[in-house]
């Protein structure tokens, strides 16, 4: 990983889409739709990190130079992605597109439910794809 300069480390709560989701880095708490999410110091840097960007999808090296001042393998933010939605509760409050990353309002994705999940839900036997 190269270095390019020190990132500053902003105090104090930051908040999105309307107080609905707000990260405390100094308590490492996430406070999502009134319930308090412990966050690890990695998850707080991803998700200040995707709150400072703003709406709408990031390449995964601006996420990473902005966040962690570092140029790396975009591949590298997946695993830490995948566990802070976990951690979030609502998968769909951090968006992934390939190597862009974001944050949008909570809520099912555009078209509803999963086409998988719809189906299941409508009785018909799940079939591997591929």
């Amino acid at each position: 990983m190269d270095r390019k300069e020190p990132v500053e480390q902003p105090q104090g709560p930051l908040t999105a889409f309307g107080g609905r989701l707000a990260l405390d880095p100094d308590a490492r708490t996430a406070t999502v739709d009134g319930r308090a999410v412990p966050l690890t110091y990695q998850d707080v840097r991803g998700l200040r990190t995707l709150i400072e960007l703003g709406e709408g999808l990031h390449d995964a090296r601006d996420v990473l130079l902005h966040g962690w001042g570092a140029w790396t393998d975009p591949r590298e933010l997946r695993y830490p992605m995948a566990v802070l939605r976990a951690k979030l509760g609502e998968p769909w409050w951090i968006v992934r597109d390939g190597d862009r990353y974001g944050l949008r309002p909570p809520g099912p994705p555009p078209s509803g439910r999963l086409p998988y999940i719809e189906a299941f839900l409508e009785g018909e036997p799940i079939r591997r794809l591929g």
